[in-house]
């Protein structure tokens, strides 16, 4: 009986935090003003002039502005519709063609700083990678070709506004040089090994190797046909299901009206990449296969 009675006390107490949660936000919603969100709008605006002027790539944070102003009109709208403020029929038959592919019933205020708070992270996050690209750079003096190379990834990323490959190519970065760190200590030592071992079994192993070189190439001459056809069938298949994708991503964003401008930006640009690619290397690789059937 007491277990029950304990059951029964928490689920009531779950549900009432639960209702309070759902409460407290729907009140800061409702305390989110036009004044808010328009100071907001203006100081995004300083961010971008900001980012522009130490020449940051401001492409994201730009769609990400046009869409908070998107939705402060869809607002407007919305609030005639709602009855909220005073309005002619001609403003609402306007709101409603208008908003005629919206949901609009709950569209707010709040609803315009989920954008302007996602540019002024933006901008925080592109602040602490530049002064984390400055520190590193320090440490490419005793690097590698191939660590170099990582790194100079990580700054074209940052001014794609690729951050998260950013974020990526940099700890990349920390642990080739780290790694290089702990090579450094015991190359010494490999050398004088690698040098005596090859001095006693050089010949043996020259002769393994051009053995092995040669049947490598006659193995890879005997299947290349299968390979070329395989990769030509693969890419087809790519485009076509990219085809798909661009249409399914068109439909969303024009017909149905599920996604954002900014999404559907986002992911056309991705599949166009991903097509032209494919454009561009399938012509190759079937002309190759042309010239190896004509053999």
């Amino acid at each position: 009986m007491e277990k029950r009675f304990m059951i029964l006390f928490t689920s009531i107490f779950l549900i009432l935090n639960l209702f309070s949660l759902i409460h407290a936000i729907g009140e800061k919603n409702e305390s989110i003003t036009k004044e808010i969100v328009l100071q907001a709008i203006n100081e995004s605006e300083k961010v971008i002039l900001e980012m522009q002027g130490k020449n940051f790539s401001i492409d994201y944070i730009n769609d990400s502005l046009t869409e908070a102003k998107r939705v402060l009109e869809q607002v407007k709208y919305a609030e005639i519709l709602r009855g909220e403020i005073n309005s002619t029929e001609k403003e609402k038959k306007d709101a409603r063609t208008i908003l005629r592919l919206v949901n609009w019933k709950n569209i707010t205020y709040g609803d315009v700083l989920i954008y302007t708070e996602e540019i002024q992270n933006r901008k925080e996050h592109a602040f602490l990678l530049i002064d984390k690209l400055a520190v590193e750079e320090n440490q490419l003096s005793q690097s590698s070709n191939e660590t170099k190379s990582i790194f100079e990834k990580a700054k074209i990323a940052f001014f794609e506004e690729r951050y998260n490959d950013t974020e990526k190519l940099l700890l990349d970065f920390q642990k080739a040089v780290e790694k290089e760190k702990q090579e450094s200590s015991t190359l010494a030592g490999i050398k004088n090994s690698a040098k005596n071992f090859f001095q006693k079994y050089g010949d043996y192993i020259l002769t393994t190797f051009i053995f092995l070189i040669i049947v490598s190439y006659l193995i890879y001459k005997k299947f290349e046909k299968k390979i070329l056809k395989s990769k030509i069938k693969k890419m087809k298949t790519e485009e076509q299901v990219l085809a798909s994708l661009m249409k399914k991503t068109q439909e969303e964003r024009f017909k149905e009206n599920n996604i954002s401008g900014l999404v559907y930006n986002i992911r056309m640009k991705k599949y166009e990449e991903k097509l032209q690619e494919i454009k561009e290397e399938l012509p190759a690789l079937e002309e190759k296969l042309r010239r190896f059937k004509n053999k």
